[in-house]
């Protein structure tokens, strides 16, 4: 299950850290197994359950809102902490954090008899944000991923996220934003 976690996901590979990256395919594992899915389902389930008949899925969203979070900061990186070294962003919290970010939504869905994607139990009663986060602190993950975890949705509006967790929940809304935007939803 791990290797095909790695290949499904190459961007752990930027993470440099090999003990992180270990606990980042652990937390999958842990996930997939909690949530009674597969690695490849990651293909099939609907990155959100809020648009209907959402055309993209879990491993596209996740993807996605690495590569966009990356991105920004490599940008970010290469003005900021030239001027003032404590403005550089940490590349393996922010790779991590972005690839857990959602995790919890393997636990917080399931497959029905009819072969949709639903709430599961757990999920009608605990955010991915919540069950996220215990998965990756369980799992051996630092605090600081935890928190960009525990804060990358509405949950963490109105607190201090730190500088990793802003890119990550940026590119988080700015993905799925922009895909209701393409579909015509408010």
């Amino acid at each position: 299950m791990e290797k095909r976690i790695r290949e499904l996901f190459p961007e752990i590979e930027w993470i440099k850290d090999e003990t992180l990256r270990k606990q980042v395919v652990a937390s999958y594992v842990d996930a997939l197994k909690t949530g009674g899915w597969e690695p490849d389902d990651m293909d099939r389930i609907p990155f959100t359950l809020l648009i209907p008949n959402c055309p993209f899925t879990y491993l596209d969203h996740v993807r996605g809102v690495t590569r966009i979070a990356k991105a920004a900061m490599d940008e970010f990186n290469a003005i900021y902490p030239a001027k003032d070294a404590r403005f550089r962003l940490d590349s393996d919290l922010l790779v991590a954090g972005a690839l857990l970010h959602d995790v919890g939504k393997l636990v917080e869905y399931e497959k029905n008899g009819a072969g949709e994607t639903v709430k599961s139990e757990m999920g009608k009663n605990l955010r991915h944000p919540f069950s996220g986060t215990v998965i990756a602190l369980r799992n051996g993950c630092p605090n600081e991923v935890g928190h960009i975890i525990a804060n990358h949705a509405h949950e963490g509006d109105g607190t201090l996220r730190s500088p990793e967790g802003v890119m990550i929940n940026k590119a988080d809304f700015m993905n799925f934003e922009s895909v209701k935007s393409f579909l015509g939803m408010k």
